[in-house]
């Protein structure tokens, strides 16, 4: 992609000062315009505009409480395209975030010009995966592989009990019965082979599922 000016308006969705500044230095000579916000407010009062063309978010770091709201935000703005760049990825958060449309993914380590086109890409509704990306999509060794016969809604629910929410807490988060949460840890426990709490958080972990900063046992 050339350094031409692009007729397109992007909001930046990131709370990293560097990047934020790195991005905002490269891409304002090129758009017609460039605004960065750090909370979900901040991003839907932008999107209240005519006219935006992309979000480039790192939805790991934003204001997002889960990849569930981005999905909420594709819905809600279709035309818009959307480019995921962040350093916060796995094999099962990829997938995820394919499951819910957004397919334009590249690492903050990657160079200028994947990031452009994931860009442009993301403006021609297509998709783009950087390099290292795709090593990550391609090498699906051990407990990755297995983690990802997990319905999306278990995936939740793994990460639930990792914040410490009991079965009860579970299911009014959820809006669903004591008895359905039951189920779904029964499946969970016998889908992933484990037999105790500790042991399905250690599991997910390693398969990508949670970090070793969000669980509580």
């Amino acid at each position: 992609m050339s350094d031409k000016k692009w007729n397109i308006s992007v909001i930046l969705a990131d709370i990293q000062f560097l990047t934020n500044e790195a991005l905002r230095a490269m891409l304002t000579p090129l758009c017609r315009s460039f605004a960065m916000v750090s909370t979900k407010a901040g991003l839907q009062q932008h999107l209240q505009k005519e006219g935006i063309s992309l979000i480039i978010t790192d939805y790991v770091l934003f204001d997002f409480g889960s990849i569930s709201e981005l999905g909420d935000l594709r819905k809600n703005h279709p035309e818009i395209g959307i480019v995921v760049l962040t350093n916060l990825i796995t094999y099962i958060k990829i997938k995820e975030l394919n499951d819910i449309g957004i397919r334009n993914i590249v690492l903050k380590t990657d160079d200028r010009d994947e990031i452009f086109q994931a860009i442009e890409a993301a403006l021609k509704g297509k998709k783009y995966y950087s390099g290292d990306v795709l090593d990550i999509l391609l090498k699906k060794d051990g407990p990755l592989e297995d983690a990802t016969i997990l319905t999306t809604s278990e995936i939740e629910i793994v990460r639930m009990i990792s914040s410490g929410l009991s079965t009860k807490e579970i299911a009014v988060k959820k809006h669903i019965s004591f008895h359905t949460v039951m189920t779904h840890r029964k499946n969970i426990f016998r889908k992933l082979g484990v037999s105790s709490t500790p042991e399905l958080l250690m599991y997910a972990i390693k398969a990508g599922l949670i970090d070793n900063i969000e669980y509580h046992i």
